[in-house]
């Protein structure tokens, strides 16, 4: 049981405004106010008519909860509210805010209001913004937990505060805020990126096909980049990050390579689906071998066979429909040719026939799903539009050299 007096709650908001000078609010429940502090150079939004306003709009919906609720302004202001509870009543709220994570600038300042198609004086506001303490995100929902310790002498957790208040938008902007912390220290601990000319090797090599050089060169730039860790969570966070930008970078080398630009940008964003996906950062770096390898292959691929333009439209195509049946009436459409010249065309120039090809590239499609993803052997069969499991199976072997349940076996030992 708890028993405060307003006395006892002016107290504690005095105390937390003095500490971290951020205004602070004690309302009852009806959202009278019953006591205010804030820095002496503070005013309210322009765009509301008081504090209170923007208080009630934010707060007074919210489920009566004795923990810190987190609120967020479309203009970027950041509240959170505790509820007061004594002789097992409600009595009244305190909340602390608003506070911004940086500085606005006038230019930040006038997007904003135009995106949100507001009308103020930009004058105003920026004397409003000017006044508005800045405080990161991480320090503000410390401050929630100090504050609550404070009222009811129990200890809260971030990752608790997180899952109460059921936003990913707030551990999102945790994240960006440690990754910005790991660089400022690592510029102060001199933890330096790798050098551009070692980095534009990699992408030189997938341009040009060089499979044999490829990991080597990537393996040499890892070994060099910085390795500081401030969070399980947070370097995964960065790991993705990464793999998304070379497979980014690696896209684009490809196609100057000579990959077909939609077969590249398609096998792009199966990588990066692929990386959002994982949950472990060991197997992020041992995605972006493949990708680098995969890309560089591919760029191997077509140097060694310059294809014609009505060839390399069914190739793509067929690597955008692999879930659809696919004739080569539908081919020979598309590329405004007959269908038995198009047959003799692609038997020329590609090796194989059509619908060769096209069982070819739906088996190198499943290797990939099997390797990568959770689907069941059924799942990617129909997937894949095969008629039956055991057809799947068979065509994969004559692809493979085994059945799929062989290849998902040696993957996992692998």
């Amino acid at each position: 049981m708890y028993n405060f007096s307003d006395e006892n709650v002016e107290y504690i908001c005095n105390m937390t405004h003095h500490l971290y000078n951020v205004p602070v609010y004690y309302f009852d429940n009806d959202y009278k106010l019953i006591y205010q502090v804030t820095p002496a150079d503070f005013q309210h939004n322009p765009l509301f008519p008081s504090d209170d306003k923007i208080m009630t709009d934010l707060f007074s919906s919210t489920q009566i909860e004795p923990f810190p609720v987190l609120r967020e302004t479309i203009y970027l202001e950041k509240f959170f509210a505790i509820r007061i509870r004594s002789d097992h009543q409600w009595i009244g709220i305190i909340i602390v805010g608003p506070i911004i994570n940086f500085k606005m600038t006038e230019e930040i300042i006038r997007v904003t209001l135009s995106d949100l198609l507001a009308k103020a004086d930009h004058h105003e506001m920026k004397m409003y913004y000017d006044g508005v303490p800045v405080m990161s995100t991480f320090k503000l929902i410390n401050l929630s937990m100090t504050m609550y310790f404070m009222l009811y002498q129990e200890k809260l957790t971030l990752d608790e505060i997180l899952m109460k208040n059921e936003d990913e938008r707030w551990r999102k902007t945790l994240e960006i805020e440690q990754t910005y912390k790991q660089i400022i220290d690592d510029r102060l601990n001199n933890l330096v990126h790798t050098e551009i000319d070692k980095e534009k090797q990699v992408f030189d090599f997938i341009r040009l096909g060089r499979t044999d050089k490829v990991l080597e060169s990537f393996h040499t730039i890892h070994k060099q980049g910085k390795k500081s860790v401030l969070s399980k969570t947070s370097y995964l966070r960065s790991q993705k990050n990464l793999a998304i930008s070379l497979v980014t970078l690696a896209t684009r080398s490809a196609v100057e390579g000579g990959v077909f630009q939609e077969i590249a940008y398609n096998l792009s964003d199966f990588y990066i689906l692929k990386i959002e996906d994982l949950t472990d950062s060991q197997a992020v770096e041992d995605l972006m071998e493949v990708a680098l390898l995969d890309f560089a292959e591919r760029v191997k691929r077509s140097k060694k066979h310059k294809y014609s333009k009505p060839i390399n439209i069914c190739q793509n195509y067929i690597f955008n429909h692999l879930n659809e049946r696919i004739t080569i009436a539908q081919l020979a459409k598309i590329t405004s040719l007959h269908p038995n010249y198009l047959s003799n065309l692609f038997k020329k120039e590609v090796g194989i026939s059509i619908s060769q090809f096209i069982l070819k590239t739906k088996i190198e499609e499943a290797q990939h799903l099997l390797t990568y993803s959770h689907y069941s052997l059924a799942e990617i069969s129909t997937l894949l539009n095969f008629y039956d499991q055991s057809y799947f199976a068979k065509v994969f072997k004559t692809y493979a050299g085994c059945t799929p349940k062989q290849f998902k076996d040696q993957r996992k030992q692998d």
